[in-house]
């Protein structure tokens, strides 16, 4: 894990009636950089927590911005932010990028779900200054609660369409934009999990490679509702229970094994072990439908009765 440091609340704006821009400046000099679609990784003292950077990446200096949803205690990180005030101060590190642009691509399409705009805003500034085509399809219920709305209207109107339909308009509509794409085009998303699995799903019935199409999930991409409790031996000797609370990267780490993690969402495969035998729950975005035949996430994918796998001693 990178090192942390601090930073200060030094601007707060209101973006929608639950969704806030907060503004995070170094103190101590200039701040690491980062490319389009990163995000820095805040540690509150609920846990850590993920967001995206939204603005582009050539203008970086003392500050560092970020947008963030109050989700109502879902996960209990947004509504602390929501509850700080200017001059308050927030652990951080990072930034780091699981979500980058694809420069090798001919054409760029972004698919946002309300505040899943976030990442798309640093790369169409991005793409913007590099003089790169791209395209903007943004969903939301209506305008009152769609994140930027006016920001995107005024930079990007031209190449952007809204859905504010109802669910099953918006639906048709975005999956008639995925149809007859040219080669040379790759596909973003990232928003909550039914607009996500509705978008993958189609990507796969129209038989889009798996290399140009990209995801930037809120959690991982399957997660396990009801987990068990499963046994797992490692390197052919040791063998140990994964509780039903705890994740099989945590239990390795706490046996000894220095296994490396970075997002802990099944998105960037730092956690990755072989697995030798066994069945598994994949709730990972990450690897191919061949790669889970024989690998495995540790951080978010769990066995089933018993498993084996092997690690990097």
């Amino acid at each position: 894990m990178t090192d942390r440091y601090r930073l200060t609340i030094t601007h707060i704006e209101q973006v929608t009636a639950d969704s806030k821009k907060f503004t995070l400046t170094s103190l101590n000099g200039n701040l690491p950089p980062f490319g389009a679609g990163a995000h820095l990784t805040l540690h509150l003292p609920m846990g850590d927590r993920q967001y995206s950077l939204i603005t582009n990446p050539l203008d970086l200096g003392r500050e560092y911005t970020i947008a963030v949803k109050n989700l109502k205690n879902h996960h209990g990180g947004s509504t602390y932010l929501h509850g700080l005030q200017i001059g308050d101060a927030v652990v951080a590190s990072g930034p780091d990028n699981y979500f980058p642009i694809r420069l090798e691509a001919q054409h760029h399409v972004f698919f946002a779900g309300g505040i899943g705009i976030t990442p798309f805003l640093s790369m169409m500034s991005y793409l913007s200054t590099l003089g790169k085509t791209f395209e903007l399809h943004y969903a939301a219920s209506n305008v009152e609660t769609c994140p930027f709305y006016e920001e995107v209207m005024n930079k990007y109107s031209d190449i952007t369409t809204f859905y504010f339909e109802s669910r099953n308009e918006k639906r048709r509509k975005l999956k008639d934009a995925l149809r007859n794409r040219t080669v040379g085009t790759h596909v973003y998303m990232c928003g909550p999990q039914p607009f996500m699995e509705m978008l993958v799903d189609t990507t796969k019935e129209l038989h889009y490679p798996h290399r140009v199409v990209h995801e930037e999930r809120f959690r991982p991409a399957g997660k396990i509702e009801d987990p068990k409790p499963f046994r797992v031996m490692v390197n052919g000797s040791d063998q140990f229970i994964v509780k039903e609370n705890e994740s099989l990267l945590q239990r390795l780490r706490n046996e000894g094994y220095s296994i490396s993690y970075a997002c802990r969402m099944g998105i960037c495969g730092s956690c990755e072990v072989t697995l030798c035998e066994g069945e598994v729950l994949h709730s990972d975005s990450f690897l191919t439908k061949e790669e889970k035949k024989s690998k495995m996430l540790s951080c978010v994918s769990r066995g089933l009765g018993n498993i084996e796998i092997s690690v990097d001693e």
